[in-house]
């Protein structure tokens, strides 16, 4: 990496800084003394193979991959996609993992090879995604045959693998009758990737380990009772921040180290975007694709490399800080709902009180602090994919935001609503119980705190999230003093990529 993140203190010398805001961009003045937290500067991805055969080699408490081959077995490979990574991947590195152990698995003569796509409650992959993610020498090679599954955690013909506390964790049947799954995820976050328990089991074990009772403990207890009974080897990439192509080649420098490409790069998507607000925004911000740095490839016992995944991402994800009361951070669409520029209202707080560094244990912000975020809250929901979380904005949320009383009493109905159900499985649609997990996540996360508020917000749609809206940083800040109390300098997380605070 070529510079790690670091802290910038605001002062009279400093230019005004990039907020993104849903699909506004725009260069804002921010007050002397705010703390400016900026991400590793991103780089252009290089030659994975030499990492993928180390880690297929030289395996974490595991015999290395070509050792476990055999011609006779049954092998599975599971992709993971859980957590997708946004922006998209210009060329995704799962591709090259999977190449690798085919390659692998076809030297040693293994002619029982099927792929499972492990989304969870995310969408499920048709033909289209599969050949964008893996590329057409695999689609041609196992779609044809069938040999391509994409996960149902609603499928009626899962199969138990284990029962830890009296309850049953069901997996596809093909998982579940291998010799061997080598399991082939990503890790771009703090959390250890666990795709097997929340991506390739049922909808009850998901709902119990992620829902409203969820804890990574609980989780945990799924994945190690799926290891004792399958036999699986891990392979995950650990991946860096987003380096953007040449339209939004800006994102991936600091304001004052532009030159005259980005400043161009710039200009030109304000003016675009200013010409034709709805064509200029889809064109540049619904699905932009970024190379990833490709910080590590660990490979061997699933557990282990999930551990190591994350403490891989947190070193080179981590800046120290001072905590603060306020913090500011970016919410850029193009970060959480592909192809939608601006993003639902629900997965917009979930970006800014989940994903942008407000976790209790690393945290810029500290308890009963004020979170500010920039994003307008627009309450259009224009993918059918997101009907769940539409209807949930519209007639949950205004009925009760308690996350005790949605169990109670709209849980059940999304999950007996064929409709939302034949969404999920044939029309490439979350499935139903995804923003109930996400808004059960914004909850906790909230709870520790004082106020949220949006800067250039819906004042209505930030009323139904239960929160506040300023139309100015300036008003916000304002708001923020009074809660706090005092005038202390905000924090301001930079860009667009996610980043881990280490408080001092």
């Amino acid at each position: 990496m070529s510079r790690p993140g670091f802290a910038l203190k605001v002062d009279e010398h400093t230019p005004q800084l990039l907020t993104l805001a849903g699909d506004r961009v725009r260069l804002q003045r921010f007050p002397i003394g705010t703390e400016v937290i900026y991400t590793p500067q991103p780089v252009a991805s290089s030659d994975p193979v030499a990492l993928v055969e180390g880690a297929l080699a030289n395996p974490v408490d595991s015999a290395p991959l070509k050792k476990l081959l055999r011609p006779s077995m049954k092998l599975t490979l599971m992709v993971g996609n859980v957590d997708p990574v946004q922006p998209r991947m210009r060329f995704d590195i799962r591709r090259t993992i999977l190449e690798r152990v085919l390659e692998h698995a076809a030297r040693a003569r293994v002619d029982d090879v099927a792929i499972v796509v492990a989304g969870g409650l995310g969408p499920r992959w048709g033909g289209q995604d599969i050949v964008e993610v893996l590329g057409d020498r695999v689609a041609t090679s196992f779609l044809p045959e069938g040999r391509i599954i994409s996960h149902d955690v609603t499928a009626e013909d899962l199969v138990t693998v284990a029962t830890p506390s009296g309850e049953p964790i069901r997996v596809d049947a093909r998982i579940a009758e291998s010799d061997l799954v080598v399991s082939v995820d990503i890790c771009h976050g703090p959390r250890e990737p666990m795709s097997f328990a929340v991506g390739a089991t049922d909808e009850a074990t998901i709902n119990r380990t992620s829902g409203f009772d969820g804890s990574d403990s609980a989780r945990r207890e799924v994945a190690t009772a799926i290891h004792g009974a399958i036999p699986i080897f891990s392979v995950t990439a650990v991946l860096g921040q987003p380096y953007l192509g040449r339209q939004l080649s800006f994102m991936n420098h600091c304001e004052w180290e532009w030159r005259l490409p980005e400043q161009v790069a710039y200009a030109t998507a304000r003016q675009f975007v200013s010409l034709m607000p709805r064509q200029g925004t889809q064109k540049l911000y619904a699905a932009p694709r970024a190379d990833y740095e490709l910080c590590d490839v660990i490979g061997g016992d699933p557990a282990q490399v999930a551990v190591r995944a994350a403490e891989v991402w947190r070193a080179a994800n981590t800046v120290a800080a001072p905590q603060t009361g306020i913090l500011l951070t970016s919410v850029w669409g193009s970060s959480f709902d592909p192809g939608d520029p601006v993003g639902s209202p629900v997965n917009a707080a979930h970006q800014a009180l989940c994903d942008a560094g407000t976790d209790a244990e690393h945290s810029f912000l500290r308890n009963e602090g004020v979170l500010v975020a920039f994003h307008p809250l627009s309450r259009i929901f224009p993918n059918r994919n997101l009907a769940p979380a539409a209807d949930f904005f519209t007639k949950v949320l205004p009925v009760t935001k308690e996350p005790a009383e949605i169990r109670e009493r709209f849980e059940r109905q999304v999950l007996d609503d064929d409709w939302y159900l034949n969404l999920y499985r044939n029309h490439n649609a979350w499935h139903p119980l995804a923003v109930f997990h996400a808004w059960y996540e914004i909850r906790r996360a909230a709870t520790r705190l004082a106020d949220v508020i949006w800067v250039g917000a819906d004042r209505e749609t930030a009323r139904i999230l239960g929160q506040r809206a300023a139309t100015t940083l300036d008003d916000a800040l304002e708001l923020a003093w009074q809660i706090t109390g005092d005038r202390e300098p905000a924090t301001y997380l930079h860009g667009p990529g996610r980043i881990l605070g280490e408080p001092r």
